[in-house]
């Protein structure tokens, strides 16, 4: 057996670095905070506590989170085709959330971190779904002319 080989299971995989506990922590906490926000959702349409959108109320046109909130509350309950009808560029954004969310708690209970962002949180993804939400927007927009 070669003695510079490290067979502990602390050192860290290539590509990978530890996280401190204060990291662990803050990250299990956002990815629990975030996947349970993304799951209550439907709670909150049935309870009547969603805000509204000020663009709306102050625009008169929706903005390119307009049905958002159902679109969550459809896809957290599997229901993608309404998701897609309350706001197609929005499932983008969900479906990359719900990635970090999943990515930020596993990161937390493990205590390693990837050293180069995934691919659904990388620059990459942050401009597709950027993309898709004002394409998705502009035509809603163009639907109202």
């Amino acid at each position: 057996m070669n003695p510079s080989a490290s067979s502990c299971s602390d050192a860290a995989p290539r590509g990978w670095v530890p996280l401190r506990t204060p990291q662990r922590l803050q990250r299990l906490g956002a990815g629990l905070l975030l996947s349970s926000a993304m799951a209550a959702t439907p709670w909150w349409l049935a309870n009547r506590l969603s805000v509204g959108c000020a663009f709306r109320a102050l625009t008169g046109l929706p903005c390119p989170l307009c049905g958002g909130t159902h679109a969550c509350a459809a896809f957290v309950q599997g229901d993608w085709a309404t998701a897609w009808s309350a706001n197609p560029g929005a499932v983008g954004l969900l479906v990359v959330m719900a990635l970090v969310a999943a990515q930020w708690a596993a990161e937390g209970l493990v205590g390693w971190r990837r050293v180069r962002p995934w691919p659904w949180a990388g620059p990459v993804a942050v401009r597709v779904v950027i993309a898709g939400l004002l394409a998705s927007w502009a035509v809603r927009l163009a639907a109202l002319i």
